[in-house]
């Protein structure tokens, strides 16, 4: 943490101060070495153009190129801002004088004696002209002083000889006089008029010109500036910090602030875009590079990972500089947020009733500067050094343009989209598959994997093949633990297609046909689960639209055929051997495990095995509806397989070609004529009740009933 002292060694000088420094005291030194003369000079600086470190770096000088010519020097370090708010700072500067003399030299004990004369003095008149009542009492006492009634000039003639016999050097720094009030400043210009021309003394002064002469002239209503120069003897004003060693001391004291290696690589490995930005002409002085980089400091390394470095760099300078655009940029996120390119923000107006985001910036109240690095943020296609045109990109990049990411800038905190950036980056380039299952588990049970999955596509873009290929993997994987629903054709919009998509859809990251084919073919061979089945399954529905020439770059698992007939036959006879093979083990292990599949699982493994292995399936399909709970359950997945929806009910037909092969319809009618209805719950009854309905009416095609009330809705 920077404090913002002024600094003491030359070691530490960054902009040449001190050879400034060198010229002033050599040039005091060699000039009063042997004459008597006082002087008063003038160090003028703005705020936080490091006036007190040059009279620091004087003063040392001073003391070094006195020691080396046998010259006694006291010095004098007067803050005034120190004692800002006390009454007399006349009388306080005094005091301090006295004390630093008295603990100096014995023959300048005299010296601090007739000063404390001096003092009372000062004190005496101050009290008269006060027009108090004990005014006369006082003087009785004053009186009662042998040998204190003498006038000022005497006791300053004292003073002056007992100053040059020491042949000491007297030289006062006074510090911080912008910092005080206007009647302050009036007083300690009045303080050195007094006391400016004591022999052997030099004053050097350290202000702010202008804030002194408006001070000065509201205090006297005329010219402030010519009456410091009647006072200040000698002025020098202090050089201007170029751009180029603003830029130049901001990155290196940004390259210090950090004890954290990590942070530390980061920060540098942006030296050259950093020194482009254009939120560093915020900064004036060393102050205010002290003041920015102690805040970030603070705040830069919890959220490093989740936010786009420069962006936050840009937004801090407008927070700590500027909180008027900061809160603009706040109030205006939607108008500022990126938007695709078919709407008006971050481009150019293409609607006379609308703006553009460059168009609203430039409409505001801020200056040059200030729209510079609004534009910076939020113009996306813009010429600046980070030149995001599409959504993606700044999602790769953490820009606040994106509204996922813009609320991370000013809470530093994640948004509603609850995931750290570590966890993108461990499950693209560090965990192993199975650490990313466990990832890709909780990002599901929190609802957030299709957005997730959406972000890693986005992140890993430009990674490594050997990374692609994992995340593949990862996600074929994860997909075990996720049911099919079909409730939209081929299960569209479940979770297992949506995911299967965004491992599709990776799949063009693969340079190599062959190798994304090896990628599915050995997830199949390995993972003999449901979602393997599906994928397989999917992957053949696929090679049924290229054979009818309706296979588009768009459509799932595309990437997979090379568009040669032979080609993609041989490799359709493995996804085909695959996919029987993992449907017959599914068949077997509902057969002792009823629960094993989900509802719409099951049914798209029966009949992929009555259809390849129909002998197998004749023998044991019988046993999956010997308990009568499970003859209801299959009764169930026949009727679901065709329903119609409308906005207040579902109906449902139960035509002939519903029933899974086996399933005699006779036979169940027999059974189910002999069920007790108690033993079943509600839907179940519902279920039994459509059924006797339709074997009533023969199982009529396109005859729906609203299983509520068995009611014929149309036919």
């Amino acid at each position: 943490m920077h404090t913002d002292l002024p600094l003491k060694e030359s070691s530490t000088d960054k902009l040449g101060r001190h050879i400034f420094a060198s010229e002033i005291a050599s040039g005091l030194v060699k000039s009063f070495k042997d004459n008597n003369e006082s002087i008063v000079l003038g160090i003028n600086g703005t705020w936080g153009s490091g006036k007190s470190t040059l009279l620091n770096f004087i003063i040392n000088e001073v003391e070094q190129l006195s020691s080396d010519i046998k010259q006694d020097i006291i010095v004098l370090r007067f803050n005034p801002w120190m004692f800002s708010g006390q009454k007399e700072l006349q009388s306080v500067f005094l005091r301090e004088l006295v004390i630093k003399l008295k603990n100096n030299s014995e023959n300048l004990k005299n010296v601090s004696i007739k000063i404390a004369e001096f003092l009372e003095y000062l004190n005496w008149v101050n009290y008269i002209h006060s027009g108090a009542g004990d005014a006369i009492k006082y003087l009785r006492n004053f009186f009662k002083k042998a040998g204190k009634e003498k006038d000022l000039n005497q006791l300053k003639s004292e003073i002056d000889n007992i100053l040059i016999e020491s042949k000491v050097k007297l030289y006062i720094t006074i510090d911080d006089i912008d910092r005080l009030t206007p009647s302050e400043i009036t007083e300690i210009f009045q303080l050195i008029k007094l006391n400016g021309n004591f022999a052997n003394t030099i004053f050097i002064l350290a202000y702010d010109q202008k804030v002194v002469e408006t001070a000065l002239e509201n205090q006297f209503g005329e010219n402030g500036k010519k009456y410091i120069e009647k006072i200040v003897q000698v002025d020098y004003t202090l050089p201007s910090i170029s751009k180029e060693d603003i830029s130049r001391l901001f990155i290196d004291n940004l390259n210090e602030i950090f004890t954290d290696e990590k942070i530390n690589k980061t920060i540098k490995s942006l030296n050259d875009s950093i020194k482009e930005e254009p939120f560093i002409d915020t900064f004036q002085s060393l102050r205010d590079i002290y003041r920015y980089n102690n805040s970030i400091k603070l705040r830069l390394p919890s959220i490093i990972n989740e936010l786009n470095v420069l962006d936050f760099l840009l937004i801090e300078s407008l927070r700590i500089f500027n909180s008027k655009a900061y809160q603009f940029i706040i109030t205006n996120k939607d108008i500022l947020t990126y938007k695709n390119k078919t709407s008006v923000n971050n481009f150019h107006s293409i609607s006379t009733n609308e703006q553009s985001t460059e168009e609203f910036i430039e409409n505001s109240e801020f200056d040059l500067l200030v729209k510079t690095n609004l534009k910076r943020l939020f113009l996306i296609d813009t010429s600046f050094s980070l030149n995001e045109s599409t959504d993606e990109e700044l999602i790769r990049a953490k820009r606040v343009a994106n509204r996922n990411y813009f609320d991370r800038y000013f809470n530093l905190q994640l948004s509603n989209f609850d995931i750290q950036e570590n966890v993108f980056d461990n499950f693209i380039n560090k965990n192993s598959i199975r650490e990313n299952e466990e990832v890709l588990i909780q990002i599901h049970d929190k609802e957030q994997i299709f957005q997730f999955l959406n972000w890693i596509k986005i992140k890993s873009k430009n990674s490594e093949e050997t990374k692609h290929q994992k995340i593949i993997e990862s996600i074929l994987t994860f997909s075990k633990n996720l049911s099919y629903t079909s409730g939209i054709f081929m299960g569209a919009g479940s979770d297992l297609s949506v995911t299967l998509h965004y491992t599709s859809e990776m799949l063009s990251n693969i340079i190599e046909l062959d190798l994304r084919r090896e990628i599915i073919i050995n997830h199949l061979k390995n993972n003999h689960c449901f979602t393997s089945f599906h994928v397989a399954d999917g992957i053949l529905y696929a090679n049924e639209k290229l054979e009818s020439n309706q296979l588009y770059s768009n459509d799932q698992w595309h990437y997979l055929f090379k568009y040669e007939k032979e080609n993609d036959a041989v490799f359709t006879e493995k996804i085909i051997e695959h996919r029987n093979a993992i449907a017959k083990e599914l068949f077997d292990k509902i057969l002792t495990d009823s629960d094993y599949l989900a509802e719409d699982e099951i049914r798209s493994v029966l009949e992929v095995v009555y259809k390849n292995y129909r002998k197998h399936y004749e023998v044991n399909f019988p046993k999956l509806i010997s308990k009568d709970t499970e003859l209801v359950k299959f009764l169930w997945l026949s009727i679901k397989r065709n329903k119609m929806t409308s906005v207040n009910m579902t109906a449902y037909q139960l035509a002939d070609y519903q029933f899974f092969p086996c399933f005699n319809k006779e036979k169940i009618k027999d059974r189910i004529d002999k069920f007790n209805l108690d033993n079943f719950d509600e839907n179940e009854n519902k279920v039994i009740a459509l059924f006797q309905n339709a074997y009533s009416d023969g199982f009529i095609d396109k005859k729906y009933y609203d299983i509520e009330t068995l009611n014929e809705i149309m036919r």
